[in-house]
């Protein structure tokens, strides 16, 4: 500790000598410029390196950082850590016609100003000098630039480039925020949210909303204004079919296709120094898990006027509408849309018919739902009114099953029944008032008082539905399903056995889902 605490001091020190003293940057000079005889850069003019970059066009959580390895991993193309290169041509161009006495003005909806050709010809010069040395080090052909809210800068980039080339990325926006708000449990910061958080204090869903929106408009903008020049990339397509999507993009830039890349991207030659994912060094593959978690984003929480703008992108880029039906089926269904235009189904279930082993949860929701109804009494009724005489649905999903259990309580009738398979998309609940979903795994740990019933509904772990009524009757439905399950912490119950001691449960752990 004390030796590196005397090396920090003796740093300050040479760096505040620097600031007091002009004359003892001498020393550090000489260290720090190469021999003028020394050819370390190369050859001295880098011209036309940056001839035909390819600019990724993303938002932050979109997937971006896994693009750019598939783009670094091919031979031709290098594609470093964010650069934000096109925010600093947008500030140099800004600088120069500033320092040469011709401001550009910028006009909201008019046409692009015009840019002085020395103000060209002098950024393309910098960014050769930057570039070229770069692809010389990394062996590579062509530089690629993957830098967030680069779209908004395409007009220009295009002009600065003439052969410059767009991969247009994109993700459903509701997975864009399930991702923006696990990136940032502690508050919206990084990623270009800041501003949005401050518009939208207290609402990170609403924040995240509108940063999609802006960012996903400025994207199509660009691919509507340049078809030729673009190329779209859904995040849910690429992680689907990696091979299928690199072949295309590598068509589009014209390079050689390059099978089994996506198997080869995960390797140390990808650079760690810069902004990335932070995920993505722990990554050795690409699945398709983080496909869907936005399914239980509260939609209700984005303003109509933002959620009109957020659906209304989303349907023109071949996604399902966050609307009224927004995480109301237990099972997330594909976030695409169908070739018919509707819903697509989920998760496939298993074959007709196949016997699996039914997950423990099931059968502790089961045996703990049927045991509730043998304690129904007077106090039960008179405690929860008209609750007491409903029917719902108790859901639970595995995707270790392949299916989700339906548990139809008739609280009047005092029944209980299994139904397997899913739910339709559309939420609808055949002769059921409500219905609470949630994976098999939350339900156990909700069960066993592991995680509080109201933190995982908080959460969205488990999920509410019904077709409408005040808040006070959610609550109170969702009481008397504590009730039922013997969790309440208000009143004592007897300790919940486990379902191995239970004779008519153990006995049907062999179950036809």
């Amino acid at each position: 500790m004390q030796e590196s605490a005397a090396r920090s001091l003796d740093v300050t020190r040479a760096l505040t000598s620097v600031l007091i003293n002009p004359a003892a940057t001498a020393s550090l000079t000489a260290v720090a410029e190469p021999h003028p005889d020394a050819d370390v850069n190369g050859p001295s003019d880098w011209g036309g390196a940056c001839d035909d970059p390819v600019f990724v066009l993303c938002c932050g959580r979109s997937g971006s950082t896994l693009l750019r390895f598939l783009l670094d991993a091919h031979p031709d193309l290098a594609c470093p850590p964010e650069t934000n290169v096109p925010a600093l041509c947008a500030n140099s161009v800004s600088a120069w016609s500033l320092l040469t006495g011709e401001p550009i003005p910028v006009e909201p909806h008019g046409p692009p100003p015009a840019i002085p050709g020395p103000a060209i010809a002098g950024i393309r010069r910098t960014l050769d000098m930057m570039v070229g040395p770069y692809l010389a080090r990394r062996g590579k052909k062509r530089y690629c630039d993957k830098s967030l809210g680069a779209a908004e800068h395409a007009d220009l980039l295009l002009r600065l480039f003439p052969g410059a080339k767009f991969i247009c990325l994109y993700r459903h926006p509701a997975d864009v925020i399930a991702s923006g708000i696990e990136a940032c449990p502690w508050g919206l910061k990084g990623f270009g949210f800041d501003r949005y958080a401050a518009d939208s204090p207290g609402n990170s869903v609403l924040a995240l909303a509108r940063y999609w929106a802006d960012h996903a408009a400025a994207i199509h903008a660009a691919e509507e204004r340049f078809p030729g020049r673009c190329h779209r990339v859904r995040y849910e397509d690429l992680v689907a079919d990696p091979e299928a999507v690199a072949e295309g993009m590598f068509g589009f830039l014209g390079v050689s296709a390059q099978p089994g890349i996506s198997g080869r991207c995960f390797t140390p030659e990808r650079e760690r120094i810069g902004r990335a994912d932070y995920k993505i060094w722990h990554t050795s593959r690409i699945i398709t898990d983080s496909v869907g978690r936005g399914w239980s984003i509260p939609a209700n929480l984005i303003e109509p006027a933002v959620a009109a703008k957020v659906s209304g992108l989303a349907e023109q880029l071949g996604y399902l509408r966050m609307d009224d039906r927004w995480g109301v089926a237990e099972v997330p269904p594909d976030f695409r849309v169908s070739a018919d235009g509707g819903w697509a189904a989920g998760p496939p279930a298993s074959g007709g018919g196949a016997t699996q082993e039914m997950p423990r949860a099931f059968l502790l929701i089961g045996d703990l739902l049927q045991a509730g109804l043998f304690r129904i009494s007077d106090r039960f009724i008179r405690q929860w009114g008209p609750c007491a005489g409903e029917s719902f649905l108790v859901i639970a999903t595995s995707a270790d099953a392949g299916s989700s259990a339906h548990w139809r309580v008739d609280l009047a009738a005092r029944t209980v029944a299994l139904a397997s398979g899913s739910q339709p998309a559309d939420g609808t609940r055949p002769g059921a008032t409500w219905q609470v979903t949630a994976h098999a795994g939350t339900w156990e740990r909700v069960i066993r008082g592991k995680t509080n019933l109201n933190v995982a509904l908080r959460r969205r772990d488990l999920r509410y539905s019904s077709t409408g009524e005040a808040p006070s009757v959610a609550a109170t439905r969702i009481s008397m399903l504590a009730d039922l399950f013997g969790i309440t912490s208000w009143r004592s119950t007897e300790p919940v056995r486990p379902w191995s001691d239970v004779p008519h449960v153990r006995d049907a752990v062999q179950v036809s889902l």
